[in-house]
Parts: C-alpha cells; sequence; structure tokens
C-alpha cells in the first residue's frame, strides 16, 4: 500500500484493513484524488492498482462494469454521497468471476476513505445453501407444518393405489377438506393461531383414519386423504367420524364454530380414469361444496367406461 497522502491515523488505518484482507481506497482534495489504493482493492475491482491512483473518486466509480441494475443505482448513490455523509451499497463487479463487494464510503479527516469489502463466498454460500434447501424440498415426504405427509407423497401413493384398484377391482375414493373462513380465522386470532388450527385438525384427521388411509396437506389450509376399498356409504361414514373430531378441536383452538366443506371422488370400475383424474374430481366436488354453503360434503361417484392403466389389458 502506498504511503504517501493522508494522516497517519489514516494510512494505519489504511494498512490495518490490508493485513485484514480488505480493499481500501483513500481520496483527498477538492477532486476526491485517489491518493492511496491497496493492492487487494485493485484485485477486487479488477484493475491494475496504478490506474486507481490520481484518478478523481467519480471518474473509478463511473468506470465500474455494473453487472446488474441494481449496482448501477448503488454505483450512482456512492457517487451522489455528499460531504460529511457516510454510506453503504452492495456492488456486483462484472469481472469474468463476478464479485459481490459491500462498498463503504466515509468521509476521512483530508478527505474520503471507501473500504471494499468481498462478500462474494458469502453470496456462493447462500446460493448452495438454496439449492440444498431446494433439492431437500424436492425428496422430503412430509409436510413441514402439519407433519402430515406432503402432496409430493400423496401423488405418488395415489398412482400407486390406483394400479392396485384396477388389479383388485375394487374401489377407492379421495377426499379433499377446507376450513370454512380460514382467512377471517387468521386475521381475527393471527397466522400462529391458523397454523396451530391446522396441525390439530390434521392429527384428529389422521387419528380419526382407518389404519390404511393416508391423510396428507394438498395446499394452504385444504387436507386430502386417500380412502382404499370404500364406498360412498362408507365414506360419509368415516367423514362423519373425522369432521367432528375436527370441530371439536377447532372450537378448542379458537374459541368458536369452525367447520368445514369436503369434495370427495370415487374411483369405481369400470372406468378409463387415471389417479389424476380422480384428484381433480375430489376438488371440483369440494368447490361445489364450498357454493352450498359451510360445512358441506359433497361426494361425487359418477363412473365411466374402464382401462387398464397397468399395461396388462382387460381383466
Amino acid at each position: 500500500m502506498s504511503e504517501e497522502g493522508g494522516s497517519p491515523a489514516e494510512r494505519a488505518l489504511s494498512a490495518l484493513l490490508e493485513r485484514l484482507g480488505q480493499g481500501a481506497l483513500h481520496f483527498e482534495g477538492e477532486r476526491l484524488t485517489c491518493v492511496t489504493a491497496s493492492p487487494r482493492a485493485a484485485e477486487l475491482l479488477g484493475v491494475p492498482r496504478e490506474t486507481l491512483l490520481a484518478k478523481p473518486r467519480t471518474d473509478i466509480l463511473a468506470a465500474i462494469g455494473a453487472a446488474d441494475d441494481l449496482t448501477t443505482r448503488a454505483l450512482e448513490s456512492l457517487r451522489a454521497v455528499g460531504p460529511g455523509e457516510s454510506r453503504r451499497e452492495t456492488v456486483t463487479i462484472g469481472t469474468p468471476s463476478d464479485r459481490e463487494l459491500e462498498w463503504i464510503t466515509a468521509p476521512a479527516e483530508s478527505g474520503r476513505i471507501d473500504l471494499l469489502i468481498d462478500r462474494t463466498t458469502e453470496r456462493a454460500l447462500r446460493q448452495e445453501i438454496a439449492r440444498l434447501q431446494a433439492r431437500i424440498a424436492e425428496t422430503t415426504l412430509i409436510d413441514e407444518l402439519t407433519g402430515l405427509s406432503n402432496r409430493r407423497h400423496f401423488e405418488a401413493e395415489t398412482d400407486r393405489e390406483h394400479r392396485r384398484s384396477q388389479r383388485a377391482w375394487a374401489s377407492y375414493a379421495i377426499a379433499r377438506i377446507d376450513v370454512d373462513g380460514m382467512a377471517k380465522i387468521n386475521t381475527d386470532l393471527g397466522r400462529d393461531t391458523g397454523d396451530r388450527l391446522l396441525r390439530r385438525i390434521g392429527e384428529e384427521l389422521r387419528a380419526a383414519r382407518r389404519e390404511y388411509d393416508l391423510v396428507a396437506r394438498w395446499e394452504g389450509d385444504e387436507l386430502i386423504v386417500l380412502l382404499p376399498g370404500i364406498d360412498a356409504s362408507a365414506v360419509r361414514a368415516v367423514l362423519a367420524r373425522s369432521l367432528g373430531a375436527m370441530r371439536d378441536a377447532g372450537q378448542a383452538i379458537t374459541g368458536r364454530e369452525v367447520t368445514f366443506c369436503a369434495g370427495v371422488a370415487l374411483w369405481i370400475p369400470p372406468s378409463v380414469e387415471a389417479a389424476s383424474d380422480i384428484v381433480s374430481r375430489s376438488g371440483t366436488a369440494l368447490e361445489a361444496a364450498k357454493l352450498s354453503g359451510a360445512g358441506t360434503v359433497e361426494i361425487d361417484d359418477s363412473m365411466v367406461d374402464w382401462r387398464d392403466d397397468t399395461g396388462a389389458g382387460h381383466i
């Protein structure tokens, strides 16, 4: 680092920053001309150190290649800083290997000192963490909020049950259940209460299910249940027991009456439908239940011609 320019305290500060591996630029005079440029600062900016010395601060900032619009605005903010003002901006330098810098400028005794702190490693770490979280989300089978199966697991199990039901020539059902007035519960009592309610009713639904039924969180406050080997009358009995327990849990948590709408679709052989068709029909049934009013259950047991999705032909 050059020893020219600046008070002993300022030179000592620049030397300390250099030992810490951070960049420093020291500007003096009316034009804020660069009198000290650390080698690290030149490295971070991707230019020879000699090109920084004796150059006005505004020219150095103007010559930096902005990698994005946010950096353009950040550089404009750094150029516009007034006497006596300090400022901190995040700047992405458009070098061959883009660097993310935390650029801090502050007034000094005889001018201004700019500090360049390399945050590139931290950015790479954040990106890697985001990638890992995405991979975990792709492979996990459990919904984080409720502890129930998640949508991915439910769809895989429903496909499996559909093929089994075709081979066994057995019916099954899918029920989608939605909390009536959940938005109002969140508004009146807070989202934490809404989350506790969703967890509790999920627990009650799972406790009331048959051993081989699968309960999952579909989306938002909607739960979904796979009910193998069942007909319309049995569905009504299972739902009556489950919804009763869920209403009691809702009352205990919110101190008010909580009701649910449910839409059910049955797959009854023979049928040409795929598992996704049954899920879709259960959603349509749920929408019909909502239109009919709070606490309504709508069951769709329509039938269509059968085909074998296993490729084994007709049984």
